[in-house]
């Protein structure tokens, strides 16, 4: 699932290129008139952020009030949207809604006896706590597919470990061999349960399902590669270090492609193989939609902070103005 991605809130406005082949049936992006519809808030909010995108109908964040001064949201609460309607704000800061598939199955976390849970949230607000390992002293869901794999952390003390609860095994877990890191992030796992993460301060890996960690290439001493969205064992992302440059990998890691020109990075991956990412366009940062790194559509005129795009390559996902959007190919 390429869309969901706010694994650290979209605050930041980087970018990459990108181009539309048509399929059949389809009309070639370049061709299309892109039309903004603001997202609903509910009573009371005035911004939000969108977190995760299932790639067609629901999408999680949060929704608050602003700042009197400065960013972020004050008092943020869960925030579940179906086509842009609110469906569902939770009632307090928890439970944290992470991730949301096809099928409306949300997952995140709450606060249990002073300790994260991982949860799947209803549609009522109501939580379900995943099962967990007695030893963990704390888990979270931050990811899910379409198959219904769940993905997230749990911890023993300080030691952090990957953990898959299977779509197709309801009720049991498996916890994946994790290497130490000084603090990383999922970002999102694809329908063959294949999983990404960033590290900090940059690079990543593509995690197998049997838990094989692959680090993702980066071409010259002091580059590093960090990836944000990945379909069908296929990643995107960016290269930073000496430059910065949009990037492709393969699922075992290995470094297919980069794009120059002014992209930055690829940030979600289309049902057709289209990527969204974000390029500057002079000094001014873009979102973009390129194939195979050719540029078929600069879409959306002013700042726009991607959270997805969708699997039929018509919808643009994400913040802008620091309200929750999206911007329809018609």
């Amino acid at each position: 699932m390429p869309h969901r991605k706010m694994r650290r809130l979209l605050t930041a406005f980087v970018l990459g290129t990108a181009l539309v082949v048509p399929q059949a049936g389809q009309a070639a992006a370049a061709a299309c008139t892109w039309q903004k519809t603001v997202w609903d808030l509910p009573e009371g909010a005035a911004v939000g952020q969108v977190a995760g995108y299932d790639g067609g109908r629901y999408a999680v964040g949060v929704t608050g009030r602003s700042p009197v001064s400065g960013g972020g949201i004050v008092s943020p609460r869960g925030t579940l949207w179906d086509g842009g309607k609110v469906v569902l704000r939770v009632a307090g800061e928890v439970p944290h809604l992470r991730d949301v598939n096809a099928a409306g199955l949300v997952v995140g976390d709450t606060v249990v006896d002073d300790r994260f849970v991982a949860v799947t949230v209803g549609h009522d607000g109501r939580t379900t706590a995943l099962p967990a390992n007695p030893a963990w002293t704390g888990y979270s869901a931050w990811e899910v597919n379409n198959a219904g794999d769940v993905v997230g952390w749990a911890s023993v003390g300080t030691r952090t470990i990957l953990v898959v609860w299977p779509g197709n095994a309801p009720g049991t877990y498996r916890e994946l061999p994790t290497p130490s890191f000084s603090a990383n992030f999922l970002t999102d796992v694809d329908e063959q349960g294949r999983i990404i993460v960033q590290t900090s301060p940059g690079g990543g890996y593509v995690v197998s399902p049997s838990g094989q960690w692959n680090v993702l290439a980066a071409p010259g001493a002091g580059a590093s590669g960090t990836p944000w969205d990945i379909r069908d064992g296929r990643v995107v992302g960016g290269i930073s270090g000496n430059g910065y440059a949009a990037a492709e990998w393969d699922a075992q890691g290995r470094l297919a492609r980069t794009t120059g020109g002014g992209a930055v990075e690829g940030r979600s991956i289309g049902g057709s193989g289209t990527v969204a990412g974000y390029a500057f366009a002079g000094s001014v940062q873009r979102v973009v939609l390129w194939r195979d790194g050719v540029v078929v559509d600069t879409p959306i005129p002013s700042q726009f902070a991607l959270a997805g795009f969708s699997d039929d390559e018509r919808t643009i996902v994400g913040v802008e103005l620091r309200r929750p959007a999206h911007y329809r190919c018609s």
